[in-house]
């Protein structure tokens, strides 16, 4: 093995993770459309995929009580999912590509939250400044979107997999570092863990919490399992589809760069409002043209949709007492970002063929509750 800086190695960390999710996001649905998988199906993998997701980040986060247990998890499933991309290469059928898919989402799924507990660690070890480095990520995500669309019009879908098969490489390669300062374990009792999970799930403002933040990040899941397909359905090119992605990731960056400056005196409820305002005017806009300046427009949205959502919800948890911290995130990951989104996914998988663009004005009526929920919703601001 070989020695990096515990910065460097985060940072190349996102950069690489999100270089892959801005491929794997946006485009394998296309990708196995054009592999003769039917678009209901492209939404049923999908929605189970984000159960799986929910699954592993409940049942493998639990189990990272040390920083050396945190880099071996890494380690593991990024060697993992390599195997599972590089196999597409050569595996054909339904059969192989939704078997790989699933699999594929259950082992990328606790990815993200990963990359954030080492995060966190060094935080507290050498005062990283998280938001910076969290950045790389972000502008990592555009290069990939925009990267694999450029290709799309040269080589056609297969370029799609071959960039995803080179970054997984570098990724698990990169991953067999060790991290200069290393990581200071600190040992947790794991029962303890998995019992506050139960215990905040009979709290109703969890609950409310969950269905607020899930709710708005679930209205994406039309957007991230339809939008590729529906755009190019109506003529647009692979080019400013990727132009498309890209833009809603930069105005996302943009917020998160100057979020303090933004939005430190706002309330936590005023912050969901906004980000569920933004949701109904982005989905309807999204259905009602094939504009791609009004489209542009709308993906600026992303920054309210996503990233004020994200930030309120963090901090939210970050008023919660330090030993609940762990299953407030695992939560979050795991039934907002997971479980909720896989079941607007799944409406949105059995809903496509018949709506088509329609879709998301679907999505926006689904975000209509949300606003009960944040009148019901009791939070300290």
């Amino acid at each position: 093995m070989f020695t990096v800086s515990a910065k460097a190695w985060l940072t190349t960390y996102f950069i690489n993770f999100y270089f892959i999710w801005g491929i794997f996001l946006p485009f394998w649905g296309i990708w196995l459309t054009g592999k003769g998988v039917t678009t209901e199906q492209v939404g049923i993998l999908f929605s189970i995929g984000l159960v799986l997701r929910f699954i592993s980040s409940l049942t493998l986060l639990p189990q990272v009580s040390t920083g050396s247990s945190t880099l071996k998890l890494i380690r593991s499933l990024a060697f993992i999912a390599l195997l599972c991309f590089a196999s597409l290469l050569y595996l054909k059928g339904y059969v192989w590509l939704a078997a790989l898919t699933l699999l594929l989402n259950f082992l990328m799924g606790p990815l993200i939250p990963l990359g954030d507990i080492v995060g966190s660690r060094l935080v507290q070890q050498i005062s990283l400044d998280y938001g910076r480095v969290r950045l790389w990520g972000s502008v990592s995500f555009i290069v990939g979107s925009t990267t694999v669309g450029w290709l799309i019009v040269d080589f056609g879908l297969q370029a799609i997999l071959f960039l995803i098969v080179i970054a997984a490489f570098i990724m698990w390669l990169l991953s067999l570092a060790n991290l200069n300062p290393h990581l200071v374990d600190h040992r947790e009792k794991n029962n303890l863990k998995k019992q506050s999970l139960l215990l905040l799930l009979k709290k109703p403002e969890v609950i409310l919490f969950l269905l607020i933040v899930g709710s708005i990040q679930g209205s994406h899941g039309a957007y991230y399992a339809f939008s590729t397909i529906y755009w190019d359905s109506i003529g647009l090119s692979g080019n400013v589809i990727a132009w498309l992605w890209a833009i809603a990731v930069f105005a996302e960056v943009l917020l998160l760069r100057f979020n303090q400056r933004l939005f430190s005196r706002w309330s936590i409820k005023q912050m969901l409002l906004l980000s569920l305002l933004g949701g109904i005017v982005r989905w309807c806009v999204v259905a009602m043209t094939d504009n791609i300046y009004l489209l542009a427009a709308a993906q600026t949205l992303h920054a309210l949709t996503f990233a004020l959502t994200h930030l309120a919800a963090i901090r939210y948890i970050s008023q919660q007492q330090s030993s609940q911290l762990v299953a407030y995130q695992s939560l979050y990951s795991g039934v907002a970002l997971g479980l909720l989104m896989a079941v607007f996914t799944y409406i949105a998988g059995v809903s496509y063929e018949v709506l088509q663009g329609d879709l998301f004005l679907l999505s926006a009526l689904l975000l209509t509750p949300v606003f009960l929920f944040l009148k019901l919703w009791k939070v300290n601001n």
